[in-house]
């Protein structure tokens, strides 16, 4: 085959008609050719024959001759075509050629397409008449290949010579053959086209495709159109399309050809119904052929994902839709269809029914119409649905008549459309019933117009409906016909919520006297009936199968309910209670069906409905009428119940579902003042109709009536049923109300009167229940209400718990009372003791006898009595049998408690005011013996209290403990310790707890969460015992969930969700308030430590061992070096109950994990009430399990239970990580030091650490990782421990030794004893913490000295590998970490100790003289074992490592002996053997200002100011397998080798090491530098590298502190050098977080929000990266703290440098660009230079240094502006880009908002240009703009919007503005124009709130609860305008007119504000409004003129008069 002629690019349907050409030839039809000259045919044929040169002139000519004779066979004419074809495209002829051909080549090329155009439908035409299909190769027909690439060759040539060819209208015939042939493909099986569907067929379809897209695009299309072509094609393709898009051969070649296709002719089409409107034949055709299938096709193409990335797929839908409405709603005739007058047979109507009529006059409408009513009798169910599409098309098409621009409105797609089968789930828009947002052109819709676009509403409805009807009025069952009722009533939902998107009623607009509404109200009825319908009928042995289909039905039923509720309230009318009892008996049907695919889709539509009819009804201010309505159906639908148990939990389902709850809340807290007592009197009144329901069965209106009886049912389960929906679902509805209703001043006391009328129905129920017995007490009669417990259970239930609502309402409404009715209303509910005052209890003789329930029981019935009795029914063999009602009963107890409390406080108060007045002397006898009867009467008042509260604490206590017993045998986890996971009981208040929800399970959580809560209430009056268990079940109890939060690594707030036993008791024990209880903190650390200790004899065979006791360390040391004397004491228990860890894999013992919790625990303690006692035996218990555990692991060693070795060690890291809590915390309770650190064995850290090393090969290789993290881990927290213990010891010994000293100075003279200062004796305590301090330092002495001796002999014999193992590299690793640990605690002693006592180190050093030298000593053992090691690992080894290429020693201008120390300890430039305080020496330099000093370090100097010019040559293939993590050894051992010449550093600083070598230091400083740079140009890297960073940032830290006492000139280049290290540093931590990164003052506490992340890895990487950055931060303002001015410059240009972008210095290294239209991008180095300058406006202090910062301010303010120029763009709101090399934009732009903010709130400080501020005033409106544009835009998003960023960078935006308007007035009052338009932005910004809910688009647009917050940010600019009102108040008016114009619905979005935003903003607008004058408020009255905006202006100033205005006097 021959090459393809190439074909164009059709990856567009839509492509620009080309220039027609100027000439245009009469063709006499299709078959008619040019006429040319005759020329013989012997010559023609010799020509022919012999052959032709390719540039013969008679070439062309010859051609047509030959296609003219028909002598000549067709297939050799084609041979001769294609070879001409193929001939012209193989050869580029240029002009010359083209003239030298007698036949012009144009002509040739439209002879030849008209030719082989009548071959092509002569073929189609013979198949046609054939009846076959077209053969597949033959010449000359469709199919041959050759034949359409002649055609695309004249096609394409045409186009080059801008010559336009017009085809055939037969042309059409030869595309619908094609069509036909691949349709033929589409009805066969995947593998039969596979095999038929040959590569030359692909290649015709190609080349098809190129030709009518050429053809339609450029060269005109079809010539002499005919609609019936048209139509006859569109038919074919439309049905081969919806196969392909029905899952036939979908993604197949096959298929994208079929549906290219039909994108490439659905345009044309259009267009010719566009330019053609159909006449009434071909209208008829039209909707007969096409409106099916297209309804079909485009319900099809809104169902597939609008993210599927198919270009096409958005054009064929969009061209389909202008063929429907091209060729239905042409504006030609479009106006018959606004002329229906459908809504005047529902005029003044009262009858629902739909009355017969005319549907329309005209018939070529009418057709239209007929159509519609087919659709609905084929119930073609896709092509239904489609009905949907048609009625918004003609919406659109109306409003494109009437010039009104056409809104997104709610768009159409796979969110608003039903499925495809009713058995799958059905479409999204039910569950979005109550969300959807109509369209925003309803707005500019006349009254007149949306009536007559209604009436075409009602004639699709009709037919509807009509169906409904027909089987409503069917006789029997509905059965098989549920189905089609299904389809139908899909349709109606897809029509119903068109008019909801498209607002076409709106009651406020409606114009058709009723009618609309009376049609809306018919259809209610219809699916009312319908509901009915469905009630009554029975499904016989089908109703298992017909389920699904039941199911999807109802749920339809639901969702167009719910579309007529928010279409119009009134359609339901008075009959609430018949659809209360629809959606319960829905309800009964979803819970019947669980098993059922939808049945969630259901059951969410039921909670909506039920939702949307008490908001509906709370709106209208009759939320009382929904309630009770609902009531009343809970009791009427009992007589309809087939299976109760289903109706009850269903019921269940319902009212104790969150959502609902809230909403009925809500709706009854919004019910006005006055309406209050309105509706507790219908409350009472339905209590007693509910009592009387339960009484005699029925409703109270039908006792006298016959009333039709529940036949599925007896009597008993009637009874039982009542109770249980009286006490759970009616009395859950009554609670609610009397918990929400608001009560004021004002109704207080009509709510008091209503509420009495509830009480005197209460009463005689509660009364017939109990009566008092003279022997037995009070006892419950069974026989009111039957013999069942449970049903007298649900009966107190529901009474007992109406009495604890009533009661606290009635106290609240008391409380409101004025004192003559409080006191009148008390004696009610018999708390007169409420309103008593003061006076009022010295004014009683004796106390009240009111009880609990004295105002319904008899007085001497107390609540203990009731609480007794009932628990004996209730509580039955341990068993619960209506766990409400032991709820119920524990609340009162509670409330009685809290009376308790204030009684017994004033019964004291009045037993000690008589017993102040029985002291005094009275008067007489007589008042004697009053006053002392008196003290009787009050003492035994005070004990009965007292016994009564403890009693009831007893009663609490003990079901709390029974009902939820320690479970501790089961398995530790979250869900399963307890069995009690409760989701949307509990809230933050107890009154919130669906009560009647609970059972047996989830009530021991709603009890520990309510004892917990209220644990001051009971604790006091409960005893020792009691409060030891309750502590013991809570530290027990936490255990299981620590072990959840190990295992995910998740914080507690992330199971807050499901609130279980174990959560509630952790977070009890982690909140500071349960501290503050005396028994919390008197028991808690004996019950631990109880605790601790059994569950270490149950892990260990430790009987013998008592963790309480201090064992004799030295010996215990001693012991662990001999294996063989542990084993025998500590040896594992073999356990057989090993359960799977879930997080490892590995098996976990749940001692092992008891063990590991009781840890957790420890440390999740509050620190602040860790007591001296209590740390010491903390720490006493944990270092004897430490000792167990070292033992047990030296005697695992030989055994082969290799796993629990590992767990053992799990639990010694934990152990460690304990104790340096502690440390903490004893050392911050502790400021002296503490004793029990002052006593802490030293010599057992590092006994302990040398174990765990030596230990660490015997352990598993599969556990080599965790192993290896945990042993770091290990050497960290030890080293931790040993900084804090060194600390306080070597603090508490300074501070010992100077109190000695200050007594002893007092007691003699000052003169003589001040020569003998330094002879003082220190006190022993000291002495033996010295000696502690020196053995320890000793020993990491003579470590270092043994790896110095292996070192030397290692490197002599080159054999250094020896001593770089990982076993050999952990040992070093462990004596550095202790001796850094040991050197930091000094330093930090010394460091603190300097801010209180002025010479504190010399004080010290003259007592610890011996100490320090040893300190001294084992810091030069240290820098040579260093120098020799790291000299000989990772430097190459030909170099010295204080050489270079340029010399032979590092050697500095001063001697070697200032440089380097000798080690026999003499130092000649040192003139005392002694170390001497550096702050004693000092010299003055002239680059310090006058009065300064610095310290002297000539050494230091010249080490400084040589190593900048001298480089070592470092192994950077080694230090790179230690950066990317090879040798996580190496990478340890490095850190902590970096932070030991840190603390190094900081103690020369602090005592001056006068002999330290700084021969170490260049090395290290070189391996720093490596290393950061290779961070500044890595991926994320592992946690061992980042802990090495951390060290070397740390060491950069600690030498930026030195350079303030050297000479600035000298150090210059090492300076700059760091800066920019830091600056590389930081600008790689910017690119690593990412969204995350932030100024330092934005990143203050965002590791305690990254610790509660789930993904632990994630998070661990992320929050030791924002440490790492934190570190460095601290480290660069090190250098700027105390930096000469000399070295500030260096800092300022250097910052200059990076925010413009130069770097390096070079020019052309421009590191700031612009990008593309998204925005720029800038490097790591531009966003390091934000964050340090930051650091410098922070720390840069000093009138000079200042001064040198105001000269540079305006660059720096310059280069900040030039990055958001450079960055501004949509990208700044998208969320996270995976993308390391650069800052992410959005967080770049933030930080430079950030920092304009702070340097325009300075303006005495730093001044700012007139421009700068107009730039700033600019910068939100700027920014923001395109935040408008991503939510308005109708293109694809790129990426998400990261709404938490976006609110950030608002807020910022905001504090901006309210900056420039507080400090920079002037300027800011020069640019208001700026300022007006920024406010603007940010304005319409919260317009858009919610406003598209796009598929994909609804993550781009802020939730209600974000854009209030942002409201709030917006709310301050308009405060501050109010606040400078001298200033600004003349344009206040003109900020309000604008929100009130955007308010009104006339903003970009033409939405409006919601309510919420609009509530944020209110006190902001009347700050506005108190700003602006009356004449300006009367200029906007004037200019807003009738309307909306004027109605809301004087909304706005009514409400600023009542709630802001103040007319008072200051």
């Amino acid at each position: 085959m021959d090459s393809d002629v190439p074909s164009s690019q059709r990856s567009s349907c839509s492509h620009g008609g080309a220039k027609s050409h100027t000439k245009k030839r009469k063709l006499r039809s299709a078959d008619v050719v040019e006429q040319v000259p005759e020329i013989s045919k012997s010559a023609r044929f010799d020509e022919l024959l012999g052959g032709v040169e390719e540039h013969f002139p008679w070439k062309n000519l010859q051609l047509i001759l030959s296609l003219q004779d028909k002598n000549v066979d067709i297939r050799k004419n084609i041979d001769l075509a294609f070879d001409y074809a193929k001939s012209s495209n193989n050869e580029d002829m240029d002009d010359i050629g083209r003239r030298s051909q007698v036949l012009d080549t144009s002509r040739t090329i439209v002879f030849v397409s008209n030719w082989i155009q009548s071959c092509l439908i002569s073929s189609e035409k013979k198949t046609r008449q054939r009846e076959g299909a077209p053969q597949f190769e033959t010449s000359g027909s469709i199919m041959d290949l050759r034949c359409w690439k002649i055609f695309h060759f004249c096609l394409e040539e045409s186009k080059k010579l801008n010559v336009s060819l017009t085809c055939s209208r037969d042309f059409l015939r030869v595309i619908h053959a094609i069509a036909r042939d691949a349709s033929s493909f589409v009805n066969g099986t995947s593998s039969a086209v596979k095999e038929s569907f040959s590569g030359e067929q692909i290649q015709i379809y190609d080349i098809v495709l190129d030709c009518v897209l050429m053809v339609f695009s450029f060269h005109g299309g079809i010539a002499n159109k005919n609609l019936d072509l048209w139509i006859l094609l569109m038919d074919k393709v439309i049905d081969s399309a919806l196969k392909v898009l029905m899952g036939q051969h979908d993604g197949s070649k096959l298929g994208d050809f079929i549906l290219r296709l039909a994108c490439y002719l659905f345009e044309p089409f259009a267009k010719f119904l566009c330019v053609q409107p159909t006449r009434k034949n071909g209208f008829q055709n039209f909707i007969d052929k096409l409106l099916e299938p297209l309804l079909h096709l485009l319900h099809v193409l809104h169902s597939i994902p609008c993210d599927s990335g198919d270009e096409w797929k958005v054009n064929i839908t969009k061209w389909v839709e202008e063929v429907l409405a091209q060729g239905l709603f042409h504006p030609t005739h479009i106006e018959g269809f606004l002329s229906l007058q459908s809504s005047v047979r529902y005029r003044n109507s009262s009858d629902t029914s739909i009355k017969d009529g005319k549907l329309v006059n005209k018939s070529y409408h009418r057709h239209l119409f007929d159509e519609v009513e087919k659709i609905v009798a084929k119930k073609n169910d896709l092509a239904l649905i489609g009905l949907e599409q048609l009625l918004h098309l003609f919406v659109c098409c109306v409003m494109k008549q009437n010039g009104i621009s056409v809104g997104s409105g709610v768009p159409r797609g796979s969110n608003f459309s039903s499925t495809t089968h009713v058995s799958s789930t059905p479409h999204h828009s039910q569950t979005m019933a109550s969300k959807v947002t109509p369209s925003s052109h309803s707005r500019s819709m006349n009254a007149e117009l949306r009536r007559s676009i209604f009436d075409f509403y009602i004639q699709i409805m009709e037919y509807l409906l009509a169906d409904i009807n027909k089987y409503l009025q069917a006789e029997g069952e509905l059965g098989s016909a549920l189905y089609n009722v299904c389809k139908t009533l899909r349709s109606i939902n897809g029509v119903l919520l068109s008019l909801i998107c498209d607002k076409l009623y709106l009651r406020t607009e409606d114009t058709s006297e009723g009618a609309s509404r009376n049609f809306l109200r018919s259809v209610h009825a219809v699916l009312m009936s319908l509901s009915a319908k469905i009630e009554t009928s029975s499904f016989g042995n089908d109703e298992k199968s017909n389920g699904e289909v039941l199911i999807s039905l109802r749920t339809e039923l639901i969702v167009s309910i719910h579309h007529l509720l928010n279409i119009e309230y009134e359609v339901v009318g008075d009959d609430l209670e018949s659809l209360w009892m629809m959606i319960f008996s829905s309800a009964t049907c979803c819970y019947s069906s669980m098993d059922m695919p939808s049945q969630p889709l259901l059951s969410s539509e039921i909670l909506n409905l039920s939702c949307r009819i008490i908001d509906v009804y709370s709106d209208l201010r009759q939320v009382d009428s929904a309630i009770y309505a609902l009531c009343k159906a809970v009791r009427q639908s009992l007589l309809l119940v087939r299976d109760s148990e289903a109706y009850s939990n269903s019921l269940s389902v319902l009212f104790f579902s969150s959502k609902f709850r809230l909403s009925l809340s809500n709706a009854i807290k919004t019910i006005p003042e006055g309406q209050g007592s309105a509706c507790l009197r219908q409350f009472c009144t339905d209590i007693k109709e509910s009592l009387e329901w339960v009484r005699f069965g029925d409703e109270p209106a039908g006792r006298g009536e016959t009333v039709k009886s529940n036949s599925y049912s007896s009597d008993s389960l009637q009874g039982h049923l009542r109770a249980e929906l009286l006490g759970k679902m009616l009395c859950e509805v009554y609670a609610i109300i009397l918990d929400s209703i608001a009560v004021t001043s004002g109704n207080s006391y009509s709510i008091g009167a209503s509420l009495k009328s509830s009480i005197e129905i209460i009463r005689p129920g509660l009364g017939r229940l109990f009566t008092l017995r003279l022997d037995s007490g009070i006892e419950i009669l069974s026989n009111s209400t039957g013999t069942d417990n449970v049903t007298i259970c649900w009966f107190l239930v529901f009474l007992l718990r109406l009495i604890v609502s009533c009661r606290s309402l009635f106290r609240q409404a008391i409380s409101l009372m004025p004192p003559d009715a409080s006191k009148k209303m008390s004696g009610v509910i018999g708390d007169s003791l409420t309103v008593h005052c003061g006076r009022d209890w010295l004014e009683m003789t004796a106390p009240t006898g009111e009880g609990f329930l004295s105002w319904i029981l008899p007085p001497s019935v107390s609540l203990l009595d009731v609480i007794n009795s009932v628990s004996d029914i209730c509580i039955q063999d341990s068993a619960v049998l209506c766990p409400p009602l032991v709820y119920v009963l524990n609340v009162m107890a509670l409330q009685r408690l809290t009376d308790l409390n204030r009684l017994i406080q004033s019964s004291e108060y009045m037993l000690q005011w008589n017993q102040m007045k029985d002291q005094t002397k009275l008067n007489d006898d007589a008042d004697l013996s009053f006053n002392r009867k008196q003290i009787r009467k009050w003492t035994k008042c005070v004990t009965k209290l007292r016994e009564e509260a403890a009693s009831l604490t007893e009663f609490i206590l003990e079901c709390l403990l029974s009902v939820a017993k320690d479970k501790e045998s089961s398995s530790f986890r979250a869900g399963d310790a307890d069995g009690s996971q409760i989701r949307g009981l509990l809230d933050n208040n107890s009154s919130d707890i669906a009560s009647g929800l609970l059972d047996e399970k989830s009530l021991a959580s709603v009890l520990w969460q309510l004892f917990c809560k209220n644990v001051d209430i009971w604790c006091s009056y409960a005893s020792k015992k009691q409060s030891r268990n309750f502590l013991t079940h809570i530290i027990k109890s936490s255990l299981s969930c620590l072990v959840s939060l190990q295992e995910h690594d998740i914080s507690t707030t992330g199971l807050l969700k499901t609130r279980t036993v174990p959560l509630i008791a952790l977070e009890f024990l982690s909140n500071i308030i349960s501290y503050e209880q005396r028994f919390v903190r008197r028991y808690m650390a004996s019950m631990f430590c109880r605790i601790l200790q059994k569950s270490v004899l149950s892990l260990f065979n430790t009987s013998a061992v008592d963790l309480s006791e201090s064992p004799d360390w030295l010996k215990e040391i001693a012991a662990v070096g001999n294996t063989s004397d542990v084993k025998s004491g500590t040896s594992l228990q073999t356990r057989q109950n090993m359960v799977p860890d879930e997080s490892s894999g590995e098996q976990l013992d749940v001692e092992f994990a008891r063990c590991q919790c009781l840890l957790n625990l420890l440390m999740r303690m509050p620190e602040e009430y860790l007591s001296l006692k209590s740390s010491s035996l903390y720490i006493t218990y944990i270092l004897n399990f430490e000792r167990i555990l070292v033992g047990s692991l030296l005697g695992e060693h030989s055994q082969t239970w290799s796993l629990n070795s590992y767990q053992i060690f799990r639990l010694l890291v934990t152990c460690r990580k304990a104790l340096h809590i502690l440390a903490v915390a004893s050392s911050k309770n502790n400021v002296n030091g503490s004793q029990s650190l002052c006593l802490f064995p030293l010599p057992w850290l590092l006994k302990s650490l040398s174990v765990a090393i030596e230990f660490q090969p015997a352990f598993p290789e599969d556990v080599t990782f965790e192993v290896r993290a945990a042993l770091f881990s290990f050497l960290d927290y030890t080293s931790r421990v040993l900084l804090m213990v060194t600390e306080n010891q070597y603090q508490h010994s300074i501070s010992s030794a100077v109190s000695v000293r200050n007594a002893h100075t007092k007691r003699e003279n000052a003169d003589r004893i001040s020569e003998q200062s330094g002879l003082l004796s220190p006190p022993e305590e000291t002495l033996v913490i010295s000696q502690s301090i020196s053995e320890l330092t000793k020993a990491l002495e003579d470590d270092l000295q043994k790896s110095l001796t292996t070192a030397r002999e290692a490197s002599d014999d080159k054999k250094i590998e020896c001593m770089t193992g990982p076993q050999s590299l952990n040992k070093l690793s462990s004596t550095i970490a202790s001796l850094q640990g040991l050197l930091w605690g000094i330093a930090s002693a010394l460091g603190g100790q300097k801010a209180g006592v002025s010479n504190s180190r010399m004080k010290s050093s003259s007592y610890d003289i011996e100490l320090m030298k040893r300190i001294k000593s084992c810091v030069e053992t240290y820098v040579e074992f260093t120098i020799s090691f790291v000299k000989a690992v990772f430097i190459e080894d030909n170099l010295n490592p204080c050489m270079t290429a340029g010399s032979n020693e590092l050697r500095p201008r001063a001697s070697c002996s200032q440089y380097s120390a000798s080690r026999d300890g003499t130092n000649e430039g040192c003139p005392n053997e002694e170390m001497v305080p550096s702050d004693v020496i000092s010299c003055p330099t002239k680059c310090e200002p006058k009065g300064k000093s610095r310290l002297s370090f000539p050494d230091l100097e010249a080490f400084l100011s040589e190593v900048p010019h001298k480089k070592l040559l470092l192994k950077k293939s080694l230090l790179m397998k230690v950066f990317k993590g090879e040798n996580p050894e190496a990478a340890f051992f490095l850190g902590q080798l970096f932070i030991a010449c840190s603390a190094i550093l900081r103690l020369n600083m602090q005592t001056e090491l006068t002999s330290l070598s700084w021969s170490l230091f260049p090395i290290v400083l070189d391996i720093s530098e490596f290393m950061l740079m290779e961070f500044s140009r890595s991926e994320l890297p592992n946690q061992f590298a980042l802990f090495l960073l951390d060290g070397v940032v740390r060491f950069l830290e600690e030498l930026g502190n030195y350079f303030p006492h050297i000479d600035p000139s000298l150090s210059k280049d090492l300076y700059i050098k760091l800066i920019v290290l830091h600056q590389r540093a930081i600008g790689k931590c910017i690119c690593l977080q990412g969204k995350q990164a932030k100024l330092a003052s934005q990143e203050r506490g965002s590791l305690t929000k990254l610790a509660g992340q789930v993904n632990s890895q994630f998070s661990w990487a992320r929050s030791r990266l924002v440490e790492l950055k934190e570190r460095l931060t601290i480290s660069f303002s090190t250098y700027v703290r105390k930096s000469s001015e000399f070295h500030l410059l260096s800092i300022i240009q250097a910052v200059e440098r990076a925010l413009v972008g130069v770097w390096g210095g070079s020019m052309t290294n421009y590191e700031i660009v612009c990008g593309n239209l998204d925005g720029g991008e800038v490097s790591s180095v531009v966003s390091a230079g934000i964050v340090c300058l930051d650091s410098i406006l922070e720390y840069v202090t000093g009138p000079r240094r200042l001064n040198m910062m105001k000269k540079h301010i305006q660059n720096l303010v310059a280069g900040l502006f030039n990055i958001i120029l450079h960055l501004q763009g949509p990208r700044i709101f998208y969320g996270y880009v995976d993308d390391s090399d650069v800052p992410d934009s959005g967080a770049v732009t933030l930080m430079c908002i950030e920092l304009l903010t702070k340097i325009s709130g300075k303006p005495s400080f730093f001044e700012m240009d007139a421009c700068h501020i107009a730039q700033s005033l600019r910068i939100p409106g700027t920014l923001f703009q395109y935040f408008l544009q991503l939510l308005i835009s109708e293109s694809p998003l790129s990426s998400a919007l990261d709404r938490k960023a976006s609110m950030e960078l608002y807020d910022y935006c905001c504090r901006m503005l309210c900056t420039a308007l507080k400090h920079r007035k002037s300027e800011t009052r020069q640019c208001i124009a700026l300022l007006q338009d920024s406010v603007s932005v940010l304005l319409h910004c919260l317009e858009t709130v919610n406003t598209n809910h796009a598929a994909g688009r609804e993550f781009f647009a802020w939730e209600i609860q974000e854009a209030v917050i942002c409201a709030g940010s917006l709310r301050r600019i308009y405060e501050e305008v109010r606040q400078q009102k001298d200033v600004f108040g003349q344009f206040s008016f003109q900020f309000l007119s604008r929100y009130i114009w955007v308010y009104c619905g006339f903003g970009p979005a033409k939405s409006g504000i919601i309510r919420e935003v609009d509530e944020a903003l209110k006190p902001g607008l009347y700050a506005l409004i108190d700003s602006c004058s009356a004449d300006d408020l009367q200029l906007l009255h004037t200019t807003f003129g009738e309307g909306p905006c004027r109605s809301t202006l004087a909304a706005l100033q009514h409400d600023y008069t009542v709630h802001f205005q103040f007319e008072g006097k200051v």
